[in-house]
């Protein structure tokens, strides 16, 4: 390791320095050009571009490693890339991506036995939804109902 360059440096997702500069200016190029980001005055905008993650850590495109304070939003409290959940992801995956809400499925219904187990009494339904404005818009919606 202390004969290698910053260049040759291995990132966790295996990219060299090198290969991580060029993905993340190809990255940055193509953000700039197509994605509108929220809260933000587009043209005074320059978006770091994170090209790896490995526990509470991410890497910039220049590879410089950089403690994560932010937790991606707070979605990674147990760090970025936990074996158990790449695998655990992997594994649904190769198995069954998506399917509608109109149709049964085991990951959804076994997220709801025990999501129901937690909860009291007999609230035993669970009603998933695709975000936090959708959750909203169907808890109002049965509230006026009920």
């Amino acid at each position: 390791m202390l004969n290698e360059t910053l260049e040759e440096t291995l990132l966790p997702n295996g990219l060299t320095v090198e290969a991580a500069r060029a993905e993340a200016a190809r990255t940055y190029e193509l953000d700039r050009a197509h994605v509108f980001h929220s809260w933000s005055a587009q043209a005074d905008i320059s978006p770091m571009t994170i090209v790896a993650s490995d526990g509470c850590h991410v890497w910039d495109g220049d590879g410089n490693k950089l403690l994560d304070f932010s937790s991606m939003l707070v979605n990674t409290n147990i760090g970025h890339q936990h074996p158990k959940v790449v695998a655990a992801i992997a594994e649904q995956a190769a198995k069954l991506c998506t399917v509608a809400p109109q149709h049964a499925n085991d990951a959804r219904s076994e997220a709801a036995r025990l999501i129901a187990e937690r909860t009291p009494g007999e609230l035993n339904k669970i009603f998933f939804t695709n975000g936090g404005a959708d959750a909203v818009e169907h808890a109002v919606r049965m509230a006026r109902l009920h």
